[in-house]
């Protein structure tokens, strides 16, 4: 009898070794994952009739059911990569950020990118509002918002043009303040949210437009982006 208590008790100390370095790994490992997914996604050139499509796809536009990203979304979203509707990308070169963006805001979506919050945005036009994730302490999905300042330039690409904004405004918002997404007359803006305060508030950066370019002659500080 003791001797099986003494096995049990090992075999209990290994399983709870094993799930400390489950704990351990589980968000690098995730963390890996995303930023992998995402610069292919943003590498991969997709075609404007690909995008028309995936920006004509129903999508789940509903931010406040968003949860923390689990590694089983991660995976999944890893399974389902070339189901993903992918309708641009965004870059921030002063923070080294580049995203694909995606139609709405769906757990795959957000595993990846930044998702679009209303349905029928147009770049370039009206508030043009995003969603992602964060890791904290890891510059990977929106991450890299909370190092961006006043006038930084933020370039959104899709199949037909480029267009920048400069931020005007960085802010932790309540998690309730829906109203900054929405439009405002005579202005096109750009606005980003992501977690803040462990998912109690939000962080808003929000942009100004400024110019649009061809996709043909991209602006210098795009090309200043690590791939």
């Amino acid at each position: 009898m003791k001797k099986l208590r003494s096995t049990l008790n090992i075999l209990a100390i290994i399983a709870l070794f094993a799930v400390g370095l489950t704990l351990i790994f589980i968000k690098p490992i995730q963390a890996f994952l995303v930023q992998r997914l995402s610069e292919e996604l943003v590498t991969v050139s997709t075609s404007s009739e690909a995008i028309e499509f995936n920006d004509a796809l129903e999508a789940d536009f509903d931010f406040e059911e968003v949860q923390s990203l689990s590694i089983w979304e991660v995976l999944q979203a890893q399974a389902n990569r070339k189901d993903l509707p992918v309708i641009g990308s965004i870059g921030i070169p002063k923070v080294n950020m580049q995203l694909p963006i995606l139609k709405g805001v769906g757990k795959n979506a957000l595993a990846v990118g930044a998702g679009t919050m209303k349905p029928e945005q147009v770049m370039g036009q009206g508030n043009y509002a995003l969603a992602a994730h964060y890791f904290e302490d890891r510059d990977i999905l929106f991450g890299p918002l909370y190092r961006t300042e006043i006038g930084d330039a933020i370039y959104l690409t899709d199949a037909n043009a480029i267009y920048e904004y400069h931020i005007t405004k960085i802010e932790v918002v309540e998690a309730t303040a829906v109203h900054v997404i929405e439009d405002i007359a005579d202005e096109t803006l750009l606005t980003l949210i992501t977690c803040a305060d462990e998912g109690v508030r939000r962080l808003l950066v929000q942009a100004s437009f400024v110019k649009q370019y061809d996709l043909s002659a991209p602006p210098e500080a795009l090309t200043k982006i690590a791939s």
